[in-house]
């Protein structure tokens, strides 16, 4: 998994690219957890992830929470068709507000 943390106005960006899973989510949600510290909405763009299975979205509704205990926003960005499609049906979009374009 490749991840690139950029400033995208008061946000922080994540851009992943490779497989959102059991392999990958540690590094994910320690990425991830890294940009809570600094108080900002978060936005993971999924646009090149082409697979996440349930440890992937396991850890990311795990950052969710704790986001959530800290006021903080986090959205997804450009899921591909499958993992868009995944998203709905594990209804992990009741939680994170999804940016499609």
């Amino acid at each position: 998994m490749e991840i690139v943390k950029e400033e995208e106005g008061e946000a922080l960006l994540y851009k992943l690219n490779g497989d959102l899973d059991v392999y990958s989510t540690g590094e994910v949600e320690s990425a991830l957890l890294e940009g809570l510290e600094e108080g900002r909405t978060i936005v993971v763009d999924l646009s090149e992830v082409p697979f996440a299975d349930s440890s992937g979205l396991g850890g990311l509704i795990g950052v969710y929470k704790k986001a959530r205990a800290r006021g903080i926003e986090i959205r997804l960005r450009n899921p591909k068709p499958i993992v868009s499609e995944i998203l709905t049906i594990t209804h992990m979009k009741k939680f994170f507000p999804v940016e499609e374009s």
